[in-house]
């Protein structure tokens, strides 16, 4: 059985030929167990499930890819890439100028948005069931390899938290989960210059997204 997270009932299933079953996951088709998980300890579903993400925007001087990392097998899949850091060159002595001011998000630094720095931002991916995974940023920094962070923070150094969930489990079929990435664990960052601000990455999952394969034609 295949579980969905944001996708619309018109979905084309023609554009996902494989697939022969599609459940929309609501709080009534799956019910959710010790099993499921989706927070800083791991990503693990009962269910075969697809998922949406949406890329929001990005605050850093860093060029970030987002991407899935499969537990068991160590495979990488790479979903949100940005193409160059920001929508507009800044120096990389900028300071990061993030507030969060009532609950709005506002940033004006090295910011990345849809359709420019990341030409793609939204994408779907395919978790199989009882498989655990993590997120993971990777970034660079004028070509240069800038670090690896992970929404796991056991994989982090010192344990750190690198990413934060608004949301769990329970919201990926409703209001969606956003997930915002804080860098300042990168190997480039000096740690008397972490800003600790969770806007260098943000995401939203699930939810009520537009679904990418709506507008394909049907590939049978």
């Amino acid at each position: 059985m295949l579980g969905k997270i944001g996708f619309r009932t018109s979905l084309f299933l023609g554009a996902v030929a494989s697939l022969s079953a599609l459940v929309l996951l609501n709080p009534l088709s799956v019910k959710a167990t010790g099993e499921n998980q989706f927070d800083n300890t791991g990503i693990v579903f009962d269910l075969e499930t697809i998922v949406e993400f949406e890329f929001i925007e990005s605050n850093g001087a860093y060029q970030a890819t987002f991407g899935v990392m499969n537990l068991q097998t160590g495979e990488k899949t790479p979903l949100l890439v940005e193409v160059k850091p920001a929508d507009r060159v800044q120096s990389v002595e900028a300071e990061s100028t993030y507030e969060d001011n009532s609950g709005e998000s506002v940033s004006n630094d090295f910011k990345g948005t849809p359709g420019n720095a990341v030409p793609q931002p939204l994408v779907a991916f395919k978790f199989q069931a009882n498989t655990p995974y993590l997120f993971y940023l990777e970034s660079t920094l004028n070509g240069r390899p800038a670090g690896i962070l992970y929404s796991m923070n056991s994989r982090n150094p010192g344990g750190n938290k690198q990413l934060r969930f608004e949301g769990d489990f329970s919201t990926l079929g409703t209001g969606g989960v956003a997930l915002s990435w804080d860098d300042t664990g990168s190997l480039l960052v000096d740690p008397a210059l972490e800003d600790q601000d969770f806007d260098d990455f943000i995401i939203q999952v699930g939810g009520n997204l537009d679904c990418p394969f709506d507008n394909e034609e049907t590939s049978q």
